[in-house]
């Protein structure tokens, strides 16, 4: 799951009720061609290898390939 999350909450599984842990953390790698923010709204995965990219690029920044358009 991703979710962008605010630092010093706590979140909670609403079907469980169990404590969510931060299992990792995105972070925006150097330089990129993209506009976007690193956030979860501007984030779509590679269809080659299911990396995470900017929405706004065509190329995926970790394998070079070209990824399939974006559903309209």
């Amino acid at each position: 799951m991703i979710l962008e999350a605010e630092p010093g909450e706590e979140y909670v599984d609403r079907e469980t009720g169990e404590h969510l842990e931060v299992v990792g953390k995105l972070l925006p790698l150097a330089p990129s061609p993209s506009d976007l923010p690193w956030a979860v709204e501007n984030l779509r995965f590679c269809t080659w290898c299911d990396q995470l990219v900017q929405k706004d690029l065509n190329d995926c920044t970790h394998c070079g390939r070209r990824m399939e358009p974006l559903p309209r």
